[in-house]
């Protein structure tokens, strides 16, 4: 029986660190809610709230973000990265069923696993990394060999899927969208995994992602277009 929160197509899932950047124009919360809403709009399936450790930026707890977020979207799926094996796995799940509750059933943790078993060894066939973290770069790997299965699950009880973890390097500012689309679309075309998660340095990323990239994703015809949001949601970006 098909899952009713699945829509038809590949899976596209957009990562955020939970991370608040001291450098921003505003606080986090109406970044975040931002960034949320277009991607809701643009028909990203499920914004995926990372720990960030390897950040030096100010942590925020995903699940924080994401309860922040709940009462301000609609259909996108909020997904927080919580540990294979919780030091408090009872909590743990507390904090999942009242972020589903919250919600409207739209919670899922993700859970990093083994190697993708569907692609073969291969090098890094993207820019290379040039060590700068602006927040306006992306770049994505072609899915041809350097993902990572990882495990979403809706509700914390739904199916596991395999989504091939596509990384959004930094790249040149000067990137186009064209460009991005490219990358992605060879994703797309070399994956067999439900999906891709795209890694976006922070909000302002995600945001021009959002706007430039995906429209043109869709003018090729390699994801569907996104649903329709309720009319009269979204009044709150704070």
């Amino acid at each position: 029986m098909p899952d009713p929160k699945r829509p038809p197509g590949p899976l596209l899932f957009a990562a955020l660190p939970a991370v608040r950047d001291p450098r921003a124009p505003e606080p986090w919360p109406g970044l975040f809610t931002r960034a949320a809403l277009d991607a809701e709009l643009a028909g990203i399936d499920a914004l995926v709230v990372e720990h960030g450790a390897d950040r030096t930026d100010p942590a925020l707890d995903p699940v924080v973000v994401l309860a922040h977020l709940a009462p301000r979207t609609h259909r996108l799926g909020l997904v927080a990265e919580m540990p294979a094996a919780p030091d408090a796995p009872e909590r743990a799940a507390r904090e999942l069923a009242s972020l589903d509750a919250i919600s409207g059933g739209r919670a899922g943790r993700l859970v990093r696993g083994p190697a993708d078993p569907h692609t073969p060894a291969a090098p890094h066939p993207g820019p290379t990394d040039t060590g700068t973290d602006t927040d306006t770069d992306t770049d994505t790997d072609t899915g041809t060999g350097t993902g990572t299965a990882l495990t979403w699950t809706a509700d914390g009880t739904g199916p596991a899927l395999d989504v091939l973890d596509v990384l959004l390097a930094e790249t040149a500012p000067d990137e186009s969208a064209d460009a991005q689309a490219d990358r992605i679309a060879a994703a797309l075309a070399s994956t067999r995994s439900d999906g891709l998660l795209l890694r976006f340095s922070g909000p302002a990323a995600l945001r021009r992602f959002a706007h430039e990239t995906l429209p043109l994703l869709r003018d090729r015809g390699l994801l569907p277009a996104p649903p329709r949001t309720p009319l009269g949601g979204h009044r709150n970006t704070k």
